[in-house]
């Protein structure tokens, strides 16, 4: 299933990725991403990039989504409990950061989700996407860490989970206990 899209942004058809929600929840968990990547809108799957496919291979090293050879991992997310939505709606390269406005108007779209859908965790695929939606959204200047953060269940309403994808400034043994946790607070293990 091809997941593009065309929205007005600006008065500007954009081509980009649909959600992939149900109508009303429960989810287990709501994926959050930063912006599609252009690779990915290419492709009609999230995470299609060099660096996001990091994120298919690693819920599937911690038994959270098996997908067949041949098979785009974003299909299987709702009958897994899983959803997929981006922060900025607007496709761009990795390193190009969405402005503060995006981060503000994107995250009350965000949030109209989570109501609807009342996820059990908020995975944030970039640690640095939840700061800027912290910082934008919620007036703080917070650094998350990778992993679980319990500090933001108020803030949130719900568990918030930072994704430790390969590459980032965690170490393979600190992101398989992340993941390991993630898995086990879903009865994963």
């Amino acid at each position: 299933m091809d997941h593009r899209i065309e929205i007005e942004m600006d008065g500007q058809a954009v081509t980009t990725l649909a959600d992939i929600v149900p109508a009303r929840g429960p989810l287990r968990v709501l994926f959050i991403g930063k912006t599609p990547s252009p690779a990915s809108v290419e492709a009609g799957h999230y995470f299609e990039g060099r660096m996001g496919k990091g994120l298919w291979k690693r819920l599937d090293e911690v038994g959270l989504l098996h997908v067949a050879q041949g098979e785009f991992p974003d299909d299987h997310l709702l009958k897994n409990g899983f959803g997929m939505t981006d922060v900025c709606k607007l496709p761009r390269p990795f390193g190009e950061e969405p402005s503060e406005v995006e981060y503000a108007d994107g995250w009350e779209r965000v949030n109209r989700i989570i109501i609807r859908t009342r996820p059990r965790i908020l995975t944030f695929v970039y640690k640095g996407a939840l700061d800027k939606v912290l910082q934008y959204s919620f007036g703080w200047d917070h650094k998350s860490g990778y992993g679980f953060n319990d500090d933001l269940m108020r803030t949130f309403g719900r568990r918030v989970f930072a994704f430790p994808l390969p590459g980032v400034a965690c170490t393979l043994r600190e992101s398989q206990r992340h993941l390991a946790d993630l898995a086990g607070s879903l009865n994963v293990v």
